[in-house]
């Protein structure tokens, strides 16, 4: 019988070769319009290694997932329909289908970022008050990675070509949100595919971001 173990590593592989490779064609002009197309199973295999790792199919963990989703849904939702809350920006159409205006995956994207940044806090401490200001934090320093390389590739477009800075406020609040909730549910998370997670998201975009930059 294969240990559990060797399966959660074939998983975390994986998503470490998407990962690598994805980076590697993006990296090139001459191949990055092969490999933006694969955004959509990008999230969707992340989303899927999450789930099989932390192996957590309680009812109430489906619940606050679904929960999450819905609010990162929905606040992008009002975000490109008012431009109130992040400031004025439109989706492309690499993430697929909208409603809305609005990619349904990127649903997925708040989902995972969200638990897997409580998974990384919550390994070093269950104070509520980490628990609930830390992983806004890293979120939306993510974002700030995110942003120009999204742009970059067509994710999404922002007016005048300029990110404003509610946009990281609102992230940072909409965070903030999401993980009091989690804390409300007390879920206990893997924190080596937490670790894994956000770690490859911040080399990969960090890496694009600079040669962006440069």
């Amino acid at each position: 019988m294969i240990k559990k173990t060797s399966i959660e590593n074939r998983w975390i592989g994986l998503l470490l070769l998407f990962y690598f490779f994805g980076l590697l064609g993006m990296s090139f002009d001459a191949y990055k319009n092969l490999f933006i197309p694969l955004t959509p199973l990008n999230l969707i295999l992340t989303l899927v290694v999450f789930y099989k790792v932390n192996k957590d199919f309680s009812a109430k963990f489906i619940m606050l997932s679904l929960l999450i989703f819905l609010i990162g849904f929905s606040i992008e939702a009002v975000g490109v329909a008012t431009g109130v809350l992040f400031g004025n920006y439109t989706y492309g159409s690499v993430f697929g289908y909208k409603l809305f205006e609005t990619p349904i995956l990127i649903g997925v994207n708040w989902l995972f970022l969200a638990l897997s940044t409580y998974g990384i806090v919550q390994h070093f401490t269950e104070k509520a008050v980490w628990l609930v200001l830390l992983p806004p934090i890293l979120m939306t320093a993510l974002d700030y990675l995110v942003e120009p390389v999204a742009m970059e590739l067509g994710f999404w477009s922002w007016k005048n070509n300029t990110i404003p800075l509610q946009n990281y406020a609102m992230w940072f609040v909409t965070s903030a949100v999401i993980h009091s909730l989690i804390y409300f549910f007390r879920p206990k998370i893997n924190a080596k595919i937490s670790f894994v997670i956000i770690s490859v998201q911040l080399f990969f975009f960090g890496i694009l971001h600079l040669l962006i930059k440069g």
